[in-house]
């Protein structure tokens, strides 16, 4: 389920969707996913609410800035659908992709537009899920332990505008390998069966190069 979001301020902000090209050149620099400050912006808050998870992660990635999984987020978002795509709308090679949504108006800033889908932390339960039946995936979305990537896309669509990120895994995460740790603190189980030998046994957040 996407999520519906207004903002407490109007922004000045005038655009005419003339097309899906010179649309997204007339975004606001404030959500522009091509820009460096954008995308360093998106990347810096989803690893700011991994930290902070609780309890803390023995084998969180550290999420980076993919243009290819953007890519992806941005033809999605230029439908103006807010509904989730179908699992062929969110591939990367042949693994299926997170992904979140958000439609708010007027324009907000991706640091509100991350911090709505955290929110619903308030609902999530460490060890049953959802602590009262309320929406928890965007949460989980954005603090998936085995995501390592994160691309975004942005579109006006009528008097709103159209938030798409999407999440990429990897399948047997780079972790450095700890032996010793292993054996006396054992790490995520699923992570033994795919990952030979190799842990990363601390509340660090891991970076995947």
């Amino acid at each position: 389920m996407a999520k519906r979001y207004a903002a407490p301020e109007a922004l000045d902000f005038i655009f005419n969707h003339e097309s899906d090209q010179e649309a997204r050149s007339q975004i606001d620099n404030q959500i522009c996913t091509t820009l460096q400050a954008v995308q360093d912006e998106i990347v810096n808050i989803h690893n700011m609410f991994r930290r902070q998870v609780d309890p803390p992660a023995s084998n969180m990635l550290m999420m980076s800035w993919s243009s290819e999984v953007a890519a992806i987020a941005q033809k999605w978002a230029d439908t103006c659908s807010m509904e989730h795509g179908p699992p062929s709308s969110r591939m990367l090679g042949s693994y299926e992709m997170g992904e979140n949504l958000l439609e708010g108006s007027p324009v907000i800033s991706w640091t509100d537009v991350i911090t709505e889908w955290h929110s619903e932390v308030a609902n999530y339960n460490y060890s049953s899920g959802s602590g009262n039946g309320k929406p928890i995936g965007h949460y989980t979305q954005v603090v998936w332990f085995g995501s390592y990537q994160v691309g975004c896309g942005v579109a006006k669509c009528g008097g709103a505008y159209f938030y798409d990120c999407h999440q990429s895994m990897h399948l047997c995460q780079h972790y450095s390998n700890c032996k010793e740790l292993k054996e006396n603190a054992p790490c995520y189980p699923d992570l033994k069966l795919y990952c030979e030998a190799e842990c990363f046994c601390t509340t660090e957040i891991v970076p995947t190069n």
